[in-house]
């Protein structure tokens, strides 16, 4: 059985609404998540609820945070670890640390970290190399506190948008505090390919995010409601030499905020989800089979 996962951006907008989350966590079979740290990037009432109730969910023991997702965006300041401005990119590596540092009893043996935003492409080997002197300036946290940073597949014209640069990052590093974040529906038009490039990135693959698209643009949709062959892909992980922790990031197919989705619900359909990728070859071969 592989190891799942469910990424929760946050807990909720009020205390009661929060603590559901928690107690369907209680009942549910999905025991493991990844944290968002976006809402720690100001000073918020929202932050004030995510850091009290993420820290009452860890206490709880009904699941763990093998995962936390470090921000990319927020506050009105730039969270970019590849900026060209030098003294801009010091400030994003000095907040970053500082955000780490001051939820440390939060962090997890992952944390998803995004190389970019949407650069030029003429800026991306600079990007690159100012990405890596982000990773070195954070390198003493990750040793200390004993976690990976792993740089995300991400879309269109961002810094690790194909297998080349997010080597170009890994590969400089020592495997245990620098691997590689899988984003299977970030490869845009490439999704016939994610065999060969989940092979291709194995060595360095530490964790996945899972959902499905259309193949032209992410939509985060559940396995199976989109034109990934989920057989494949699922073959491909389950050879790799590693044992990857394999995260739904699929909040956004329900198409409402953690407000309005009962969290047992939501809970359930990941854990569905899983079934459906522990069985895939099996039921896509029926639906295909499958006369109406």
């Amino acid at each position: 059985m592989n190891r799942y996962a469910v990424s929760i951006n946050n807990f909720g907008e009020t205390f009661e609404r929060a603590r559901e989350y928690v107690a369907a966590f209680s009942k549910s079979k999905i025991k493991r998540i990844e944290l968002s740290f976006f809402p720690f990037v100001e000073d918020s009432e929202l932050s004030k609820i995510h850091g009290i109730v993420s820290r009452e969910f860890l206490a709880a023991k009904t699941a763990e945070i093998a995962s936390v997702h470090l921000p990319f965006m927020g506050g009105g300041k730039s969270w970019d670890p590849s900026a060209v401005d030098e003294e801009l990119r010091k400030d994003v590596s000095r907040r970053l640390s500082e955000m780490i540092k001051k939820n440390a009893d939060l962090m997890a043996p992952e944390a998803t970290l995004h190389c970019s935003m949407e650069p030029p492409l003429e800026e991306h080997p600079a990007r690159v190399d100012q990405v890596c002197r982000t990773l070195e300036e954070l390198m003493p946290l990750a040793e200390e506190l004993d976690f990976s940073f792993n740089v995300e597949y991400l879309p269109r014209r961002c810094v690790g948008n194909c297998p080349e640069e997010l080597l170009a990052v890994a590969s400089r590093f020592d495997h245990h505090h620098v691997g590689i974040c899988m984003d299977v529906n970030h490869v845009m038009n490439r999704y016939e390919e994610l065999p060969e490039i989940i092979q291709k990135l194995s060595p360095y693959i530490r964790e996945f995010h899972l959902s499905d698209y259309d193949g032209i643009d992410e939509k985060h949709w559940f396995p199976g409601q989109g034109i990934i062959n989920w057989t494949n892909v699922m073959k491909a992980i389950k050879s790799m030499k590693n044992d990857p922790l394999l995260i739904f990031e699929t909040s956004y197919q329900l198409g409402l905020g953690l407000r309005q989705t009962d969290p047992a619900w939501h809970l359930k359909q990941v854990a569905d989800g899983c079934f459906f990728l522990e069985n895939c070859e099996e039921l896509e071969k029926r639906i295909a089979d499958f006369k109406l």
